[in-house]
C-alpha cells in the first residue's frame, strides 16, 4: 500500500480500495465533498500539491520535479507527468519547502483571503496564502509568511476566526488572528 491513497470503510476493517497512487510521502490532506487535496514532500525539491482524482496515477518514483538526494546511483526523475501518462501536480514547489498540512480558510477570517487555502512548511519555517483557480487544478498565487519555526500541522478555528499553528522546535502552539 506504500505510496497510495486508499479509502477505507469502518465497517468492514480487512477491505480497500485503493483511490490513487504513485505519491512519495503525502503529508496532509484537505476533503471538502468530491475535492481532495493533497500535500506531499518530493526528493530533493519537487513538494507537491496534488488534486486526488479517482484511479490516477501521480507518478512517484518515474516522475518528480525534484532530483535525487544521493550523487551515486543518482536516479533521474521525468520532469513531465502528463507525457508520460501521469497526472500533473497542481503545483510544485522548487526548491522544495518541506511542505506540510494544508487547509482551506474560512471566508470569515479576512475580507481580503476570501477563497484562500494555506500550506504550512518544514524548512521554509513560513505559512503559504495560495490562491487556486476556479477548477482547483492551477495555483494563480501563493503568499509567503515568514514564521520562523518549523510549523507542522495547522487547523482554522472558527470562532475565535484564528489559525492555529503546531510548531515543531519547541512543541509550541502559534496562533494567528486579525488584528483589530
Amino acid at each position: 500500500i506504500y505510496g497510495k491513497i486508499l479509502f477505507k470503510s469502518f465497517n468492514d476493517t480487512k477491505k480497500y480500495i485503493v483511490f490513487s497512487l504513485g505519491h512519495r510521502n503525502p503529508q496532509g490532506l484537505y476533503v471538502d465533498k468530491k475535492l481532495i487535496l493533497s500535500t506531499e514532500h518530493g526528493p530533493r525539491g519537487g513538494d507537491e500539491i496534488n488534486n486526488i482524482i479517482f484511479n490516477k496515477n501521480y507518478g512517484w518514483p518515474i516522475s518528480s520535479y525534484g532530483d535525487s538526494y544521493f550523487e551515486k546511483n543518482k536516479i533521474k526523475y521525468k520532469k513531465d507527468h502528463f507525457n508520460h501518462g501521469f497526472k500533473e501536480p497542481v503545483f510544485s514547489f522548487v526548491p522544495s519547502i518541506g511542505i506540510s498540512e494544508l487547509i482551506k480558510l474560512s471566508n470569515n477570517f479576512s475580507a481580503y483571503w476570501k477563497d484562500n487555502f494555506i500550506v504550512s512548511s518544514l524548512s521554509g519555517s513560513s505559512l503559504y496564502r495560495i490562491k487556486f483557480n476556479e477548477g482547483l487544478n492551477k495555483m494563480i498565487s501563493y503568499e509567503k509568511i515568514y514564521i520562523g519555526e518549523r510549523v507542522r500541522d495547522l487547523k482554522y478555528n472558527n470562532h475565535f476566526k484564528a489559525i492555529l499553528l503546531a510548531l515543531e522546535n519547541n512543541g509550541q502552539l502559534g496562533i494567528i488572528t486579525i488584528k483589530k
